[in-house]
């Protein structure tokens, strides 16, 4: 296994409410890529504790969520992940989150299949364009 800081999270809101993603301001945080062939990765983000309800919410309804994470250096390119929330512990001061997940690899997730089932979903002009930049 390898550990690296994670130094920034974005999870999919599942309500779609405003923004299709929400954005986590870390305290601290670190991914581990458990090098196991599956492409499986452990995420412990330490994150204040107004955010809670959120986290609880994703881990009662057991739904894998779109997580992206971005590792090391804020100018790194965020990888994508297909996560669920595993553990939430109250500390003194904020939470610490478990997230487990698969790394989602660009064959896996090609921007063909993305615009087709966009265009599939009825989606035409700007919207599409929206739409398609949200999922890549």
């Amino acid at each position: 296994m390898k550990t690296f800081k994670l130094v920034d999270l974005n999870v999919e809101r599942l309500d779609k409410e405003g923004q299709p993603f929400e954005q986590f301001p870390l305290i601290d945080g670190l991914i581990i890529n458990k090098e196991d062939g599956e492409n499986h990765w452990m995420i412990e983000a330490l994150v204040s504790k107004e955010h809670k309800s959120f986290f609880q919410k994703l881990q009662e309804n057991q739904t894998e969520a779109k997580v992206f994470v971005t590792i090391t250096k804020k100018s790194n390119r965020p990888a994508q992940l297909s996560a669920s929330i595993k553990n939430i512990v109250e500390l003194e001061e904020s939470i610490s989150v478990l997230i487990y997940g698969q790394m989602v690899t660009r064959k896996q997730q090609g921007s063909d299949t993305i615009l087709e089932n966009l265009v599939k979903e009825g989606y035409t002009g700007s919207k599409l364009l929206e739409a398609f930049k949200q999922k890549m």
